[in-house]
């Protein structure tokens, strides 16, 4: 009888550092969980970023003003007549 207890110990013992050990015990599945969360928050911040190009999209698509708003702004174009000023700070204004 104390044989078999013996070997039940050893068991038990070899079956708790397998599941806490790392390779696919308790540590991993933590740090599995961790990563699915990592993920899922990526997942999010893309889905805002193309629903906001989805958005600007349709707006360039429907809009004649936005596309003049777009045109201005990223491609520094200016309309037939008007004055185009730049202001270049003096080299004492300049920070280094």
């Amino acid at each position: 009888m104390k044989w078999w207890a013996l070997v039940l110990t050893v068991m038990l013992i070899g079956l708790q550092v397998r599941l806490w050990s790392s390779d696919g015990g308790f540590i991993e599945l933590r740090q599995l969980e961790q990563q699915v969360a990592d993920q899922r928050n990526a997942n999010k911040q893309l889905r805002a970023r193309n629903d906001e190009l989805l958005r600007q999209v349709k707006a360039l698509r429907d809009n004649n003003d936005a596309i003049e708003q777009y045109a201005r702004f990223h491609l520094g174009m200016i309309k037939p007549g008007e004055t185009f000023y730049r202001f270049v700070p003096s080299k004492k204004n300049v920070k280094q």
